[in-house]
């Protein structure tokens, strides 16, 4: 069936794997004291993976904040504090979403039918008319024992199928609406912006209200341009830090 997702799959590169596993460990404890991370010869010759590799792997991690090298010195581990305790997370593209999702987990409730509140409408690229679904769920990181986020998702009328037959505790919503809707995901965008926690959002985060938040709005595009899906998720500020790494071009 033309649009059907359901049979792709994309890997992602070798270093990007990598990087999981270290991130992962690094996180979990796995090293019990900040100097002793693998050389770059043992995480060679452990996963058997070329230098090039390595090397990229271990720059996403210091771009993270979690690792720090230096030349003539090896690699150390960031000690939480510098980190300041939180989960680092790359979100810079959609594969990096969902092992965002695999990290950690959430289970969606359904809050039936409802316009985009105002707040959230002017934050939008045009007017979002007529009643979307709406779902909220907070999102648990194991390592962390505590919420990193709450997530409120609306997805478009036009969907209204394709939602009745989501497991709001499978797979990312949008990931569902992919195969279930018929849609490929062509662009998503990310507004980050730090904002106050309202009552109820610190009551769910179990947050001092008014503390820091990262609030970030991510915009589903589907190839046809249209906005299927719209989610907001706040993050504890000390929870929760956002990690990208950029290539310099020439």
């Amino acid at each position: 069936m033309a649009g059907d997702t359901s049979s792709r799959t994309t890997r992602k590169p070798r270093y990007q794997e990598l990087a999981d596993d270290l991130r992962n460990a690094i996180l979990k404890g796995d090293f019990p004291a900040l100097d002793q991370f693998p050389t770059e010869n043992e995480l060679c010759a452990q996963y058997g993976v070329s230098r090039f590799t390595v090397r990229e792997a271990l720059r996403a991690l210091q771009n993270e904040g979690l690792i720090r090298r230096k030349r003539g010195s090896g690699t150390v581990i960031q000690p939480a504090a510098a980190r300041g305790g939180a989960l680092h997370q790359p979100l810079s593209n959609v594969g990096e979403l969902m092992q965002y999702a695999r990290d950690t987990r959430v289970d969606f409730i359904r809050l039936g039918d409802a316009a985009i509140p105002k707040k959230l409408m002017e934050q939008l690229p045009s007017p979002m008319p007529g009643k979307w679904s709406h779902f909220r769920g907070l999102r648990i990181s194991e390592g962390l024992g505590a919420p990193i986020a709450l997530t409120d998702a609306f997805v478009h009328p036009d969907l209204r199928e394709a939602v009745a037959e989501l497991d709001p505790a499978e797979d990312t919503i949008f990931r569902q609406l992919e195969r279930l809707g018929h849609l490929r995901i062509a662009q998503v965008t990310q507004d980050i912006q730090a904002v106050p926690a309202s009552a109820a959002v610190a009551s769910e985060l179990k947050v001092a209200r008014r503390s820091p938040c990262l609030r970030i709005l991510r915009c589903y595009f589907d190839t046809t341009g249209r906005l299927f899906e719209i989610s907001t998720s706040q993050h504890p500020g000390d929870r929760f830090a956002y990690a990208m790494h950029m290539d310099v071009e020439g």
